[in-house]
């Protein structure tokens, strides 16, 4: 497995990243992917890593990045390769080799276990959209000295 900073802007553009990031994003379409990597592409505090598996993309990590510290504002792992550990390996290998000391992330109940289970300390919060009140965790994994 090898997790690599993607280069390829027109990857990130297809239909192949989106069908694996699709999963990460709220009600997500194919216009609202491309527009979304746009802006992350336009961002120089945004990084972007991808994860292949024998020349295979399977995983893309995108990280807002500050100093030592990184905040996911998405991770996802294709269908077929789900359960395997792959998403906390990125997590980890990334960390590592940017030197991270301090990664965040905000997520749902339907993620929260990813996080617990990659070590991630979480605090629970509700937070009011326009449709509702809704459980929010905001997570934070840090590397001891």
């Amino acid at each position: 497995m090898d997790v690599a900073l993607c280069n390829d802007k027109d990857w990130l553009q297809s239909q192949e990243a989106f069908s694996i990031y699709a999963s990460c994003m709220y009600q997500p379409t194919y216009d609202a992917f491309k527009n979304r990597m746009k802006s992350y592409e336009s961002d120089a505090s945004v990084m972007i890593y991808v994860c292949t598996e024998n020349g295979v993309r399977i995983g893309i990590l995108v990280l807002q990045t500050s100093c030592e510290e990184a905040e996911i504002m998405g991770i996802a792992v294709s269908d077929h390769f789900r359960k395997r550990g792959i998403g906390r390996r990125m997590i980890l290998q990334v960390m590592e080799q940017e030197r991270f000391k301090c990664m965040k992330a905000q997520t749902d109940d339907d993620a929260i276990g990813f996080y617990r289970s990659c070590g991630f300390r979480d605090e629970m919060t509700i937070v009011e959209y326009p449709d509702g009140k809704s459980v929010r965790y905001n997570c934070i994994l840090q590397l001891e000295d």
